[in-house]
């Protein structure tokens, strides 16, 4: 009986400890030497930190800092960590209370610098329809040799899971922790097949950030700025009181990645009182608001120029082309199509002045290499720069049903992406390749949840 009742309470020991833990640990922000993850507690005042080892059954190993979790922060905590060693693969757990947990997952630091040949994958759009699809795609993207994954927008729906609120779940902090704790829940594959094996990192959309198609106009977007800083671990943002635009470096690639949400003028300007396309003076994607500090145009402008990598790319939660503004003169189909015009003002294309700003700067200033990853559209294409300007790869498929943009857009008269897209009824992600040796160049590739590549294209360095 005796030895009964200790197996009774060992049993419910390890249990505690296993429930005590509601989401993560996850990590992001990762450098050569460094690395912050993101965990959620089940009780608020534990005692958390994160134990890391190159050593799977953690001999010698190193820890954070102890940090404790807030009822204020919906229990969710941050812990960060310095000095690690770079290009080193760590497995790491979490503490709580003085208790290791089961849950073990790994990551691997970057390189320090120079030429390091690696991929990543990246993609956006996902559980829209949570616990209805079938998305087969996460285990083949956690098979893949990926370093970090990018996710790139509406990574989850709380505009549409949370009706009682009229659509307008960032009026509520404790809907925009939700909508995080949903984002790394283990039931769903991606947290436990790709986020447990890589670092990730994640700019917010549309849907994530407020409603579809949202701009910077509604005063509750503070609370989409304050949700990302608290429950995300991201790199160091440029402006983190008006925006999430950040930048980081792996080996000789930068990523820039920006923010079109948060400080967006309304779409609708665009459109004259007949409801037609009219471009707007100063209508802005990146900086339509007075702000204090630097605003985003000026920041990515700067760092696009400082650059020392030899490849740029730009992270976009929103396609770029500006070939895609083309369907806006065609009155047949927008008059017929109210929702294909509101999805091309949606885009960069809506934004035509700003966007040959861009442009302009870019060539004015000798800048090459330059890449844009783009999400938002329900697609995946690929375009060498000959409609898209600079090199633009897009892929959204992640779990949501393909809306066969380059097919279409095909049938309609009009070639977007001069290389394809995926045409294809499953779902799919992207895997960007950079490629150091006798040659160097960048690859680019659609694979589908079955495991094959649809497309690909390579892009010398110049």
């Amino acid at each position: 009986m005796q030895l009964l009742l200790i197996l009774t309470f060992l049993f419910n020991f390890n249990l505690s400890q296993s429930d005590s833990i509601v989401s993560g640990p996850f990590v992001g922000a990762v450098t050569s030497n460094s690395a912050e993850f993101i965990i959620k507690t089940l009780d608020s005042e534990a005692n958390v930190k994160i134990e890391l080892s190159e050593q799977k059954d953690f001999n010698k190993s190193v820890n954070t800092p102890d940090y404790k979790s807030e009822s204020g922060n919906f229990n969710f905590v941050k812990p960060q960590i310095k000095n690690l060693k770079p290009n080193t693969t760590y497995y790491y757990r979490a503490i709580i209370n003085g208790s290791a947990s089961s849950v073990i997952n790994s990551f691997k630091t970057f390189p320090e610098s120079g030429n390091y040949s690696f991929s990543f994958g990246f993609g956006s759009c996902q559980q829209s329809h949570y616990n209805k699809s079938k998305p087969e795609i996460f285990k083949i993207i956690s098979q893949d040799s990926l370093r970090f994954f990018i996710q790139i927008g509406d990574w989850g729906y709380p505009d549409t899971t949370e009706k009682k609120y009229g659509y307008r779940f960032f009026t509520k902090k404790d809907l925009i922790a939700g909508s995080y704790e949903t984002k790394y829940t283990r039931s769903y594959p991606f947290a436990d097949l790709v986020l447990s094996k890589m670092p990730v990192a994640y700019l917010y959309d549309d849907h994530d950030f407020g409603y579809n198609n949202s701009d910077g106009s509604d005063p509750s977007k503070q609370n989409s700025i304050e949700g990302y800083n608290l429950y995300f671990p991201h790199y160091e943002l440029a402006n983190p009181e008006n925006g999430i635009w950040q930048k980081f470096k792996f080996g000789d690639v930068e990523f820039f990645l920006i923010d079109t949400r948060t400080q967006r003028n309304p779409n609708k300007d665009v459109l004259n009182e007949q409801g037609n396309y009219f471009p707007k003076k100063n209508h802005s994607i990146l900086a339509g608001y007075p702000i204090s500090g630097e605003d985003q145009k000026t920041w990515l402008k700067k760092s696009l120029k400082e650059s020392n990598a030899k490849w740029k790319v730009i992270v976009s939660p929103v396609m770029f082309n500006p070939a895609y503004r083309e369907i806006l003169k065609d009155t047949l189909i927008v008059n017929t199509f109210e929702r294909i015009k509101l999805d091309i003002i949606d885009k960069w294309s809506g934004f035509e002045e700003e966007q040959n700003e861009i442009i302009d700067f870019v060539k004015s200033n000798g800048i090459k290499n330059l890449i844009i990853l783009s999400g938002d559209s329900h697609s995946a294409y690929i375009d060498d720069g000959e409609n898209s300007v600079f090199p633009e790869f897009g892929s959204s498929v992640l779990d949501v049903n393909n809306t066969k943009v380059t097919q279409r857009s095909k049938l309609a008269g009009y070639t977007l992406f001069n290389q394809g897209g995926y045409d294809g009824d499953g779902r799919c992600y992207g895997k960007v390749s950079f490629v150091y040796g006798e040659e160097d160049y960048c690859l680019m590739e659609i694979i589908e949840d079955t495991g094959k590549v649809i497309l690909s294209y390579k892009l010398n360095l110049k």
